[in-house]
């Protein structure tokens, strides 16, 4: 049985969640205002010594890799890597974005959207279309998704979308990524070299991005 820790801090909800295999021992999660960069340790060594692990027993670290805050996600992928880095446990990461689809069980087609800057949304899709994750603004998403029939959007940031044909799921373990969703993307997937695992920031950040004149 392989002890698992995941971590989300791709958004202002930072989370921690403990697995054996596939089935949740415990988790916690905290909105913050600070990007995570004070929390997120103190969460991890809390959980785990709650549920009486040693930290040398985490043969797995799952590790939301975004879109979304990019100081946060940065912390999250940081903090995993250099865990992973010193204790020779596996690692594999996903994108935020699978993360809440799979937390949903739906026929179809799964849209989750996460709020960017300036009104845009960072959206993508997953089952009968799928769609890599993409920064928009709201009304050009019909088009760059398609007709789509049976839809399911999630996340607290979908209210901005007008496809009124949608079941909508927005709120409680829906409204944005969380560190269970994260093992549950992550499920099955094999790890992957640490030195590989990067952010995913699908627009650059805003200090690189030229200012209009």
């Amino acid at each position: 049985m392989t002890r698992i820790c995941s971590v989300d801090t791709s958004t202002a909800l930072g989370s921690v969640a403990l697995l054996e295999d596939d089935v949740l021992v415990a988790s916690v999660e905290q909105r913050v205002s600070n990007a995570h960069g004070e929390s997120l340790l103190p969460m991890i060594d809390r959980l785990v010594r709650d549920a009486g692990w040693r930290p040398s027993e985490i043969g797995r670290w799952c590790v939301g890799l975004g879109p979304g805050s990019f100081t946060g996600v940065r912390i999250g992928v940081a903090t995993v890597l250099g865990i992973v880095l010193a204790s020779g446990a596996e690692v594999v990461g996903v994108s935020s974005l699978a993360a809440m689809a799979a937390r949903v069980s739906a026929e179809g087609t799964i849209l989750p959207a996460i709020a960017a800057i300036r009104g845009e949304l960072y959206v993508a899709a997953f089952g009968a279309i799928t769609r890599a994750p993409a920064c928009l603004a709201p009304a050009d998403i019909a088009e760059w998704l398609g007709p789509a029939g049976n839809l399911t959007i999630v996340g607290e940031a979908s209210v901005a979308l007008d496809l009124p044909a949608a079941r909508r799921m927005h709120e409680g373990v829906h409204a944005l990524p969380h560190a269970l969703g994260v093992a549950r993307a992550a499920h099955g997937q094999a790890p992957v070299d640490p030195t590989s695992l990067e952010p995913l920031y699908v627009r650059a950040p805003e200090i690189t991005t030229p200012k209009a004149r």
